[in-house]
C-alpha cells in the first residue's frame, strides 16, 4: 500500500510540475511579443520573447510559427534538456483568423493518422472501408479545431518522429491553451499510434467533441477548466438546449409563473419542496434536450480560485464531464473572458503548487 501511495503522489508530483512548464512556455512565449505588451514589457520578435522568458537555447528550438492561418494556430516546437522533454506548445485565439477557426464549430468524425494509412492501403474495398468506420472509429470532435490539428501535424509530426528516434529516452508532450489546448487534445487522438506515450495538457480547454468519443474520454490528456470559464460549457449543442427551454419558457406563461414563485428566495433559502419542484422542473426540460453536445477532453482538473484571494482558497479536483458541464449556465459573469486568460491559469496553478510543497 505504501508503494502504491508514493508511486501515486510521484505521479501527481510529475503531472503538475508538467502543468507548470507548459503553462510558463504558453503564456510567457506561445503568445509572442504582442502579448508582452500587456505587461507593459517591450521585446524585438517572438523568438527573442521565447529565448528570454523560458532559458531555452537557439538550437534547440527545433521550429516556430508565429503567424496563425484560418485552420493553422501560431505554435513551436522544442527540446525541453533538463527534461528530456519534446515539447509542442500550441497558442489560443489571439486574431481574426482563429477566431474563424473556432467559428467553424459543426462536429465531424475522423480517424489516427495510423488508421488513416491504413485505410488508404485498403482503399479500393469500398465496402470493407465503410463497415471498418462504421464499427472501429470512435472519434468525433469540432470541425475547425480539427482542421487546425491536421495543419499542425503536418508542419511537426515528421520532426518530431525524427527527433524521438534520435533521442529514445526523450518524452512527447503538447500543451495548448484555448483554441490550442482543444488542438492538442485532437492531436493526442491522430498520434494515439504514432507517438503512443505522449501526454497533453490543455489549459482553458473549450469543448472539444461529444462524450463517449475520442477525445473527449481519452486517457492521455489532462485538462484544466477554471471555475467560470465561459469556453467549458458553450458549443452548438448547449446553444441548442437553451435556445429549447427559452422557446418553452416564452410559450408557457403558467411555467414562467411557477419558477418566479418557487425561486423568490435566494438558492440557500429555499425549503425542500422548493428545490424538489426545481429540479423536478429542470428534469423536465432536459428532456427535451437532445442536441448533440460537446465538452471538454479528457481528464478534467476543476481549478476553483481568485486571483487576489489567498492560496489556501485555491483547490484542483477532477469532475464528471457530463456532470459539470452538460448545460450553458447563465451567470452575470458567463461571458467575462478574464476568467479565461492565461494569466489566470499560471497564477493559480502555481498557487496550488507552492501549497502542494508546503504540505509536502
Amino acid at each position: 500500500m505504501h508503494t502504491v501511495r508514493t508511486r501515486k503522489n510521484h505521479e501527481m508530483t510529475r503531472m503538475f510540475q508538467h502543468l507548470n512548464v507548459g503553462l510558463r512556455l504558453l503564456r510567457k512565449a506561445a503568445y509572442g511579443w504582442k502579448f508582452g505588451l500587456l505587461s507593459g514589457s517591450v521585446h524585438l520578435g517572438d523568438r527573442a520573447m521565447l529565448l528570454r522568458k523560458t532559458g531555452v537555447k537557439r538550437h534547440d528550438i527545433i521550429h516556430s510559427n508565429w503567424k496563425s492561418k484560418t485552420h493553422l494556430p501560431a505554435h513551436f516546437l522544442l527540446r525541453d534538456v533538463k527534461r528530456k522533454t519534446i515539447v509542442l506548445c500550441i497558442r489560443g485565439t489571439l486574431s481574426p483568423k482563429d477566431l474563424l477557426t473556432d467559428l467553424c464549430c459543426t462536429a465531424e468524425d475522423f480517424v489516427s493518422h495510423e488508421e488513416e494509412m491504413r485505410e488508404l492501403a485498403d482503399e479500393n474495398d469500398a465496402d470493407l472501408f465503410r463497415k471498418h468506420f462504421r464499427t472501429k472509429h470512435r472519434a468525433r470532435a469540432h470541425h475547425g479545431m480539427l482542421e487546425s490539428a491536421r495543419g499542425v501535424a503536418g508542419m511537426t509530426r515528421k520532426l518530431i518522429a525524427s527527433e524521438l528516434a534520435s533521442k529514445p529516452d526523450y518524452n512527447l508532450i503538447i500543451v495548448g491553451h484555448s483554441l490550442g489546448g482543444g488542438v492538442a487534445a485532437i492531436l493526442a487522438t491522430l498520434w494515439g499510434e504514432t507517438f503512443p506515450n505522449l501526454k497533453v495538457y490543455a489549459y482553458g480547454c473549450p469543448c472539444v467533441g461529444p462524450i463517449n468519443f475520442e477525445p473527449a474520454m481519452s486517457n492521455s490528456i489532462v485538462s484544466v477548466v477554471g471555475e467560470g470559464d465561459p469556453f467549458s460549457c458553450l458549443s452548438l449543442g448547449h446553444l441548442a438546449d437553451a435556445s429549447v427551454a427559452l422557446s418553452r419558457l416564452c410559450e408557457d406563461k403558467d411555467l414562467r409563473e411557477s419558477i418566479l414563485n418557487h425561486t423568490k428566495a435566494e438558492l440557500g433559502a429555499l425549503d425542500e419542496i422548493e428545490l424538489r419542484w426545481c429540479i423536478r422542473t429542470m428534469s423536465a426540460l432536459q428532456r427535451d434536450m437532445k442536441v448533440e453536445k460537446f465538452y471538454p477532453p479528457g481528464r478534467v482538473l476543476y481549478m476553483k480560485g481568485d486571483l487576489f484571494g489567498s492560496i489556501d482558497e485555491v483547490t484542483l479536483y477532477e469532475v464528471d464531464q457530463q456532470l459539470t458541464f452538460g448545460s450553458l449556465r447563465w451567470h452575470p459573469r458567463m461571458f467575462d473572458l478574464s476568467l479565461h486568460i492565461p494569466h489566470r491559469y499560471e497564477t493559480l496553478l502555481s498557487r496550488i503548487w507552492e501549497k502542494a510543497k508546503r504540505q509536502g
